[in-house]
């Protein structure tokens, strides 16, 4: 039976439609290959992006660096202009990229656990460092696999956003955390870790955090990922709760390859608002479907995949 499902928080309903129910061999979107030729993140070709940020290095090579983006979503000039309906503003704010590994057919996911903390480390560092940028309200981190997610290059990497505007996403999980924390007295994502850590959508857990299929996923085989710890960001983890939380996202992103032949996708880092008290996690929104004029008319997504048939799956695959 087909079924709508409200998310945990949000005013958000997807409909779960078990009637036509897809196994992941289903699903044949692998990663679209990209034309040959030079990469710009390849070593050697360091003065291909624009000057560094930032890198580690490892046996006198880097193995990890930043630096900005050569084609900024985002400008650092301010300037506003309102006309009745009609408001815009120079999109202010900084665009970077970290490239989290020198081989350029290496995934994310391929890193030890150890140097995908690492790369988590960096992430927050340039959280931290940008949201001191004066007129920057959030910073977001992002990242596309494939063609088909956004990725413009195949080098794996990150990309970071500072924003001179709330995501309306981000304001609405704060929002609706705050609400529940109010009615409760608890956190909501704290509630779900410890609810779904046992669930028949839990794919993995620790000690120290918790990947799970979300109750009203939007896509096939949605995960999220998140501490057990009340933290507002991952620089708020002990060295145990990082490695346990970049080993989650290792099982997950792993489960996820083999199950579907490394398909594209895309997840994202979600820590707390200035003044707000949001739980830090992560989601993880694999790209196996097209939204189309329901998806775009409705604002509610049809998701073919149970999450708990995703989450089983995933375990299948661990």
């Amino acid at each position: 039976m087909n079924e709508l499902r409200k998310d945990y928080l949000l005013d958000r309903w997807v409909i779960i439609a078990s009637g036509r129910a897809k196994r992941p061999m289903d699903f044949v979107s692998k990663c679209a290959e990209y034309p040959v030729g030079s990469c710009f993140f390849c070593p050697g070709n360091e003065k291909e992006t624009p000057p560094e940020i930032g890198r580690i290095e490892r046996d006198g090579k880097w193995i990890v660096r930043w630096f900005p983006n050569k084609f900024p979503a985002t400008a650092e000039e301010q300037a506003a202009v309102s006309s009745g309906l009609l408001e815009s503003r120079a999109a202010f704010g900084r665009h970077e990229v970290i490239v989290e590994t020198p081989l350029h057919t290496q995934d994310f996911e391929e890193l030890s656990a150890e140097d995908m903390a690492a790369v988590f480390s960096v992430c927050d560092g340039r959280i931290k460092e940008l949201s001191t940028v004066e007129g920057v309200k959030y910073v977001l981190v992002f990242k596309n696999r494939g063609r088909d997610a956004g990725a413009s290059l195949a080098h794996s990497h990150f990309q970071v956003m500072a924003l001179s505007e709330m995501p309306t996403l981000v304001a609405q999980e704060a929002s609706a955390s705050a609400l529940y924390r109010k009615e409760h007295g608890t956190c909501p994502f704290c509630d779900v870790s410890a609810r779904e850590a046992s669930s028949e959508r839990s794919i993995w857990s620790d000690n120290n955090a918790v990947a799970l299929a979300p109750y009203a996923s939007r896509f096939p085989f949605e995960a999220w990922v998140m501490p057990k710890r009340h933290v507002r960001s991952f620089g708020e983890l002990s060295p145990a709760e990082q490695y346990s939380f970049a080993n989650a996202v290792k099982q997950v992103l792993l489960a996820l390859d083999r199950m579907i032949n490394k398909p594209p996708y895309n997840f994202y880092l979600h820590v707390s608002p200035a003044g707000e008290d949001l739980h830090f996690h992560m989601e993880l929104c694999p790209k196996l479907s097209i939204q189309a004029g329901f998806e775009l008319g409705s604002g509610m997504n049809i998701n073919v995949v149970t999450p708990e048939e995703a989450a089983r799956h995933y375990k299948n695959n661990l």
